[in-house]
């Protein structure tokens, strides 16, 4: 079937516009999402979810969220009821959502403004998250586990020559047994929990006026430690790169990056001026940063092709790892300075 032909069996489903055209969007790099055209303007976004990799409870649990995000002043895209009063539409294999389209802004990697937005933004999101109710909780648990990413590396190098040939792989291995001893299940337990976004890089978000952001791909939400999108914040928006991310490419979204001490404290000053961090989750922030890296490259080494796949994971991949300790040194001094008796 030719995709103009799918895309209009779907829109079938929905009471609006003629369409003048359909167009792929940029970002994500599991699902296709397109544009939808009317009368020349972008009107609608139709975000496609293949069966294979979602529940429906886990889409309700998403429905229900955003409606609840939505009436608290989040931006959020909500989904829209097709001609059957349902929120999504099932066909040829895949879940579709169709909602208004959000235009916006890309993340700036040289904007000071951007990192106090999405910090700001960020808390704002995880503050009101934390009186959201539902009937079922979501059926994802501990988002990057030190113990799967073991496994893929594992995997990964099967072959003893390509292991003795990598000797940053020690290194790895050990900040991994690093966060197993340190952040494990009690401890990660244990630690603040609230709603989090689970997936917070540039490629989910956009820029609006009037400092507001605006959240997308809530695939990931579920309840977890704050600290889970405060990594993710640090990697993605507070770390110097070479180049802008672009989140289509997988290559791109997994760039090594090296964790900027100032942006990082522009970034984490604003989410705490939000919602305030306590010193203890800071302690542990270098750990969930550690185990965040690793898994970008151990999941995204499964979105190439197999020949490619441990060279994918193995490319500058210390880099991001150094110095984490003197950031959250510096963060803790920064946030709660000594006071002087």
């Amino acid at each position: 079937m030719r995709q103009n032909e799918h895309i209009s069996s779907v829109l079938a489903n929905y009471d609006m516009d003629d369409v003048s055209a359909v167009h792929y969007a940029e970002g994500g790099t599991r699902n296709q999402n397109y544009e939808i055209w009317c009368k020349g303007k972008k009107e609608y976004f139709l975000r496609q979810r293949k069966v294979s990799s979602v529940i429906k409870d886990d889409i309700e649990f998403d429905h229900s969220l955003m409606d609840y995000l939505s009436d608290n002043d989040i931006i959020i895209p909500s989904p829209m009821p097709n001609v059957y009063d349902k929120t999504f539409t099932e066909y040829n294999g895949s879940y579709y959502e169709l909602s208004r389209y959000i235009d916006g802004h890309p993340f700036s990697r040289d904007s000071k403004d951007h990192l106090i937005i999405g910090g700001k933004n960020l808390a704002r999101f995880h503050s009101v998250g934390e009186s959201f109710r539902w009937k079922k909780t979501k059926s994802i648990g501990r988002i990057d586990p030190p113990g799967v990413a073991k496994a893929t590396i594992e995997e990964l190098f099967q072959n003893p020559r390509e292991r003795r040939a990598f000797p940053e792989l020690k290194r790895v291995l050990h900040e991994l047994d690093m966060v197993e001893n340190e952040l494990n299940d009690d401890v990660f337990e244990s630690l603040p929990q609230t709603l989090i976004h689970g997936d917070f890089h540039p490629g989910n978000i956009k820029y609006l006026n009037e400092q507001r952001l605006a959240f997308f791909d809530l695939d990931w939400v579920s309840i977890q430690p704050r600290l889970q999108d405060l990594a993710y914040g640090i990697l993605f928006f507070a770390s110097l790169r070479e180049d802008d991310i672009n989140p289509s490419d997988i290559y791109s979204l997994t760039d090594a990056c090296k964790p900027s001490i100032k942006k990082s404290s522009i970034f984490i000053s604003a989410y705490n001026s939000i919602a305030e961090l306590s010193r203890e989750e800071l302690d542990f922030l270098p750990y969930f940063i550690r185990v965040a890296w690793i898994c970008c490259r151990t999941d995204g080494s499964k979105k190439v092709s197999v020949e490619n796949r441990l060279e994918f994971f193995k490319r500058d991949i210390l880099t991001p790892l150094e110095s984490l300790d003197e950031l959250k040194d510096y963060l803790i001094e920064d946030l709660y300075p000594k006071r002087l008796t």
